[in-house]
């Protein structure tokens, strides 16, 4: 197995956990800034399975790999996108005020 597929395969499990992670926010915590992270990090799974497809050379005419192609702006578009996604989730995702029920003692 050389570098190009192990890159893509490690990168797609990532993925997929943090997918799985995100979704479980978003099931429990309905809102925009769940939905964010979600479709943040699912662009960063189809960053990861461009990676696979251009290793596995799974649909060529894309032309995985190449500078100009179609497979290179999916893949620049995907990360940019799971990049402003989750961050924007992350900034706009509301903090939690610490709790004043502090035990006192008798």
């Amino acid at each position: 197995m050389n570098a190009a597929v192990l890159k893509g395969l490690l990168a797609l499990a990532a993925a997929s956990v943090f997918l799985a992670v995100s979704a479980a926010l978003l099931v429990t915590r309905r809102g925009l800034p769940s939905a964010l992270l979600a479709l943040g990090i699912a662009s960063f799974g189809v960053m990861a399975l461009t990676h696979v497809f251009e290793s596995f050379s799974i649909l060529p005419a894309f032309g995985w790999g190449q500078p100009h192609s179609v497979g290179h702006l999916i893949d620049l578009v995907a990360a940019l996108l799971g990049i402003a996604l989750v961050t924007t989730g992350f900034l706009i995702h509301p903090r939690v005020a610490p709790s004043n029920n502090r035990w006192r003692g008798p």
